[in-house]
């Protein structure tokens, strides 16, 4: 009996050294496995840490790169073999014009082994005040057979961009919008490559709306037409100028006139106050802008006769501003004693530049080429008359440009 409880004694101490040692070897294993999901999550949580330090550098990039755009440059920053660096991390930037005033920008980033690159596609943002061909505060009328599209004068002249179409029917780019902060009409075989966007209730009546190449969709909101600042220039006697040269300066006239068949050329920069402006017929203004623009104040009469034009010497629009404030509408309980202002576009004219007349009925001749913008209170475009916007003025502003954008996202490594 006392073998056999030995022996049972035995037996029970051995099974417990085996449960234990059983024990012991699951909570090792245990032990193990913890220690291998720590380490991997650990070192997850550094490729992490390294993977978002390498976006963190892509996206420093893309900011350095739109700054770069904004103040002229082309948005190249370093490169794979010479990047920039912030702190720790590394960058550079390869941009590219894919067209239409829209820049591709690929920022990669790196990060110890981690490797990001993500691509920005940005436009400048239509922050200037001519951003249509035509544009009204009360009504806008297009007669038959009116066009308006759009070019860049910065990538050359009208003719070179013109290449669509045919005949009368030619024209070079689709951003020659037309806009009223009331309705819109059109009558029958008009062309507008671009939008025609009435104001917020207004409406686009027209005889073919299939002449119009954009959107008919009314503006969120109206736009307001601010009233115009005229320099204060000391008053001088009317001027009849033949042809010769007006040096550069500022300048007040109570009539400025261009006699019959002579050119004007004036040297920018240059501000002109005039109380009455007239060109008459055959006649020139050539601006040379070379030093600067040419700015003028026109109070009551503007004339242009037939067969005239005003142009820079290198047939930039952003060189000519015209600022009305003719006054040719009457307004009942406003007006008591009204003397109404003369405007004139006259056919077979030509000007390059932007006309604000923010007081006036703006009547567009027949056979009339604006290369530029045209903002009134109302507007009427006659028959065969053309409007060419130019692209740059969309962006023009005394300040910095302005980038919008369009579409992020990641891209493959080099």
């Amino acid at each position: 009996m006392k073998f056999e409880r030995n022996y049972r004694a035995t037996t029970q101490r051995g099974s417990t050294l085996v449960v234990v040692a059983l024990l012991m070897a699951a909570v090792a294993m245990l032990s193990l496995c913890f220690l291998t999901v720590l380490r991997s999550s650990q070192k997850e949580n550094e490729g992490s840490r390294e993977g978002l330090s390498a976006l963190y550098a892509c996206e420093a990039g893309l900011t350095a790169a739109v700054n770069e755009l904004a103040s002229g440059g082309d948005g190249d920053l370093g490169n794979e073999n010479q990047p920039l660096y912030l702190g720790d991390q590394r960058y550079w930037v390869e941009a590219t014009d894919i067209g239409g005033g829209r820049t591709a920008l690929r920022s990669f980033g790196r990060d110890d082994g981690a490797r990001m690159g993500v691509e920005l596609v940005v436009q400048p943002s239509a922050t200037g005040f001519f951003r249509w061909a035509a544009f009204s505060d009360e009504d806008l009328h297009m007669d038959s057979n009116a066009r308006t599209d759009s070019y860049d004068s910065s990538a050359g002249s009208y003719l070179s961009q013109q290449i669509n179409g045919s005949g009368s029917n030619a024209y070079a780019n689709t951003e020659g919008d037309v806009g009223c902060n009331a309705d819109i009409s059109m009558d029958s075989n008009i062309g507008v490559y671009g939008d025609a966007n009435p104001g917020p209730s207004g409406v686009v009546t027209a005889a073919d709306p299939t002449k119009i190449s954009g959107n008919t969709t009314p503006m969120a909101n109206t736009i307001d037409l601010p009233g115009i600042v005229v320099p204060a220039i000391a008053s001088s006697d009317a001027i009849a100028f033949d042809t010769q040269v007006l040096a550069s300066g500022s300048y007040h006239y109570s009539t400025f006139q261009v006699n019959i068949g002579e050119t004007l050329t004036i040297t920018g920069p240059a501000t002109i106050v005039c109380d009455d402006f007239r060109v008459k017929k055959n006649s020139n203004i050539v601006v040379d802008a070379s030093y600067g623009p040419v700015e003028f104040f026109v109070l009551n009469d503007f004339i242009l006769n037939a067969n005239t034009s005003i142009a820079s010497t290198d047939n930039q629009p952003l060189d000519v501003t015209f600022n009305l404030l003719s006054d040719n509408i009457l307004d009942p309980g406003i007006d008591v004693d009204f003397d109404s202002d003369l405007l004139g576009f006259e056919s077979n004219s030509t000007l390059f530049g932007t006309i604000y007349a923010p007081d006036a009925s703006v009547t567009i001749n027949s056979n009339f080429e604006l290369f530029g913008s045209l903002v009134a209170r109302r507007v009427d475009l006659n028959s065969n008359c053309r409007i060419h916007y130019d692209e740059t003025l969309a962006t023009a502003n005394d300040g910095e440009v302005v980038y919008d954008t369009l579409c992020w996202r990641v891209v493959a490594q080099p």
